[in-house]
């Protein structure tokens, strides 16, 4: 991903590791508007479109990850996404970045609009909803192990991430389901995941016109508000991988 043009270089852009690391989160003073994360963002827009969704699109915002608080209708995005040196940082210090080329952080991105899909109507709250994916009141772990190769289940982050929870089911099914190449129907043609892909359709296809039931304009965590140093936070971020790794799981 190529940063936009008229994106003005950072004061940190040309700073070594050393002393990078020793910024705040909040002194790297992010926008997602106008960051390389902008045509991507453009992009999942027209993929609701192509989809008839006409009355609901997520916002989204930077912090330390990818997550979509619940109850919210946007999401937010790790901010080593924003800049092509805070990615070389991440991936020199943790050995990957998740989300780190177009193709990966586009089934990211539609993954976490799932989730703000779901809050912004409720979704969750139908029978129906809970018959294809199970109750979304299931305790939240940290981490799992999934049965590789389930067919039970869509494959779009990998690592059976669909596994890890009722909500994590519908996100990955609606990710798979929303990308604009997909040959979902095909692809999952004799797997029970295909199941899941039908009703995501037809569930669309009953809402898409509606307005949301909620609307929110909410930012948790937001990377300005955070005063810890990048030396501080990716010494917490690899204690957690390292622990993960451990006990051979995976962190959600």
């Amino acid at each position: 991903m190529a940063p936009p043009r008229t994106a003005k270089r950072p004061f940190w852009a040309a700073f070594p590791d050393e002393e990078l690391l020793d910024l705040r989160l909040c002194d790297l003073r992010l926008q997602v508007a106008g960051s390389r994360l902008a045509p991507l963002l453009a992009r999942l827009d027209r993929d609701f479109a192509s989809k008839g969704i006409a009355r609901f699109r997520p916002y989204a915002w930077f912090s330390t990850g990818w997550f979509t608080p619940h109850g919210t209708t946007g999401f937010a995005i790790p901010f080593y996404l924003a800049h092509p040196r805070l990615l070389r940082l991440e991936r020199h210090l943790i050995g990957d970045a998740e989300g780190g080329s177009v193709a990966s952080c586009m089934r990211l991105l539609r993954h976490e609009a799932a989730h703000a899909l779901d809050h912004a109507y409720r979704l969750h709250r139908r029978g129906s909803w809970r018959e294809q994916f199970g109750p979304f009141s299931r305790p939240y772990h940290a981490t799992y192990r999934p049965r590789l190769g389930h067919r039970g289940f869509v494959v779009n982050l990998g690592h059976g991430y669909a596994q890890s929870h009722p909500a994590e089911d519908w996100a990955e099914t609606f990710a798979v389901w929303l990308a604009p190449t997909s040959r979902w129907r095909m692809q999952y043609q004799g797997w029970p995941a295909l199941r899941k892909l039908c009703y995501v359709d037809a569930l669309v296809r009953e809402i898409r016109n509606l307005p949301p039931a909620v609307r929110t304009r909410e930012r948790v965590d937001p990377l300005d508000e955070k005063r810890v140093t990048l030396r501080e936070h990716y010494a917490r971020k690899s204690a957690r991988l390292g622990r993960a790794r451990l006990r051979g799981e995976f962190l959600r």
